[in-house]
């Protein structure tokens, strides 16, 4: 009887625990502590000036500083075409120390053979994690300027002010307008990508470009109380609501999604294909939908990675493409060789080869 009743005293530490964590959230502070985990700064100690010492070639990444209209300065590099790159090694040489001759990056952005990837990352770690440099090595070889920044309070970025959600959209809009207005990078010429929390930047991005969210796993205990859930997302600071702005973007759009997704729930990218199509599907009747889509979107099983879905936005929006992979869990489904392959396809203006 002694050891029920220790293990009942037990069960309510737990519970008031939890009570008392998400009356935390309530504090801002804490919010953007769990949301962004920015203190975590995968790799420990990484060197932001040296590229080399996560594994990139000698000389092929810029390392350079962005300054927001807010004050806030914001840690990024720059990595070459992998063509444009081998070029400058047979002109100039591979460099003793630090990075080839600015002239060299400036030209491949300005070069029309290669498009731009504007990278926003997900929460925690750094442009130096291992994920992080192993996407920038793919884009690097399909023959796409890369550009991959930390937010504010991440990395080597300055920490005041402190991350939010206007924060990084406006981190964001700096990158963007370096691209497009110190460098002179055609906006067609640009794919913004995102993984993880970056999703969320990237469509906020675009939803803003076009007009000139996620749910937190913690929570998942309070699905089964709808009202205390409502009320305590209303409390949340940082929303980045991906489905009320992606009907907004009107340029071709691709989902990647792992079903095996430990921290995003996989239902996510369901609705936010369902917001894109819908609209195609207004004027059917209900029992005339499910008819209309299957007329509408080409589904196709790429062997054993997934399945690719496609449709048309009409409009001059451009194709949509929701990719569902088996594998790929959080931080890995965008470097596998097949979602490598749909992002060249979007990413060079190609038709995709389902």
């Amino acid at each position: 009887m002694g050891i029920l009743r220790r293990a009942h005293i037990w069960v309510l530490y737990a519970f008031v625990a939890y009570v008392a964590f998400l009356v935390s959230l309530i504090y801002e502070p804490v919010q953007r502590g769990l949301i962004y985990l920015h203190g975590i700064r995968i790799p420990f100690g990484a060197d932001f000036s040296r590229p080399e010492s996560v594994g990139f070639a000698p000389g092929k990444v810029l390392p350079f500083r962005l300054t927001t209209p807010d004050g806030a300065t914001l840690g990024a590099w720059h990595v070459l075409p992998v063509e444009a790159y081998e070029a400058a090694l047979d002109k100039y040489g591979v460099p003793a120390e630090g990075h080839l001759p600015e002239a060299v990056f400036d030209a491949a952005l300005r070069n029309s053979s290669y498009p731009t990837v504007l990278y926003n990352h997900g929460n925690a770690g750094t442009r130096a994690a291992g994920n992080r440099v192993r996407v920038a090595r793919h884009m690097s070889a399909l023959n796409a300027n890369f550009v991959i920044y930390d937010y504010r309070g991440f990395a080597d970025s300055s920490r005041d002010p402190p991350p939010s959600e206007e924060g990084l959209l406006t981190d964001a809009r700096a990158a963007w307008d370096w691209l497009t207005k110190e460098k002179g990078v055609d906006e067609g010429r640009i794919s913004v990508m995102g993984q993880s929390l970056g999703t969320g930047v990237s469509a906020g991005l675009v939803g803003r470009l076009a007009d000139e969210g996620n749910f937190i796993p913690i929570l998942s205990p309070l699905r089964n109380f709808p009202w205390l859930l409502d009320a305590l997302l209303q409390l949340l600071k940082t929303r980045f609501d991906t489905k009320h702005i992606i009907e907004k973007i009107a340029s071709p759009i691709l989902i990647l999604h792992a079903q095996n997704d430990p921290v995003i729930p996989f239902s996510h990218s369901r609705v936010l294909a369902d917001v894109l199509i819908n609209p195609l599907l207004a004027e059917s009747g209900p029992l005339e939908k499910d008819k209309a889509r299957g007329k509408l979107v080409r589904e196709t099983q790429a062997g054993g990675w997934g399945v690719v879905s496609s449709f048309e936005r009409g409009e001059g929006k451009g194709r949509v493409v929701w990719a569902e992979a088996r594998e790929g869990a959080h931080n890995e489904i965008g470097t596998s060789e097949y979602s490598i392959e749909l992002i060249k396809q979007m990413v060079h203006g190609e038709v995709i080869r389902t």
